[in-house]
């Protein structure tokens, strides 16, 4: 090693210069480390946390994992728009639905939005993992990094009959259960008990849960 230090220098500067010194004989191929296709699955959430990867499970196989980060650049230059939330719940589920506030009569109030969460799926059942309350509760975390800043939303459970027999019309109208903001269950855990940001918006601790206020 090249001694570039100045002859006044300290031994806490020396031993850092000769920890970093070693850091070059350490042999790593960058090209492999930086591509998603290639880095070590036990380097790739270091790889997708530079990336800005918005939505991560440590419980996904490692394709999964891998497409996540591959599509990260391609995810952050459509953050904000319609179809950057229509891509994070069709990767939820296929059945969820995105209503801008100009596409129901009455509208809605500008800049809002619902997204409509069915809890009987295209074979008439009902509940399963759409009714939990940890699904909703991702639908919550998934739009919200997903949206426009100035856009709010109303997630809605929607109870539709699919396909039943008579005497219950083929025409009878949908029935929803409009829930305040964040409400994810029965008990309704209402929006204004979550620790907000100044535009309303939820602030998260770092596991990417909203903080609830009303325990502090």
């Amino acid at each position: 090693m090249t001694d570039l230090l100045p002859p006044a220098s300290t031994p806490l500067e020396r031993t850092f210069a000769n920890a970093g010194a070693r850091i070059g004989d350490i042999p790593v191929d960058v090209a492999t480390l930086v591509n998603p296709a290639t880095c070590a699955i036990n380097a790739l959430p270091w790889l997708g946390w530079m990336l800005s990867v918005d939505r991560w499970q440590a419980d996904w196989g490692d394709d999964q994992k891998r497409e996540a980060v591959a599509g990260a650049i391609a995810a952050q230059r459509i953050k904000g728009t319609r179809l950057a939330v229509e891509e994070a719940l069709q990767a939820l589920d296929d059945l969820l639905q995105l209503v801008e506030w100009f596409e129901v009569s009455p509208n809605l109030p500008r800049h809002t939005f619902e997204v409509r969460l069915p809890l009987i799926d295209a074979d008439g059942v009902a509940g399963g993992k759409r009714a939990s309350a940890e699904f909703a509760r991702q639908i919550l975390i998934d739009v919200t990094r997903a949206k426009p800043v100035r856009a709010h939303f109303a997630l809605v459970q929607q109870l539709e009959l699919i396909g039943l027999p008579a005497p219950i019309s083929a025409g009878q109208p949908v029935a929803y259960a409009r829930l305040d903001m964040a409400a994810t269950d029965a008990s309704e855990t209402p929006w204004a008990d979550l620790i907000q940001t100044e535009d309303g918006e939820p602030l998260e601790d770092d596991s990417g849960e909203f903080i609830d206020g009303s325990a502090v």
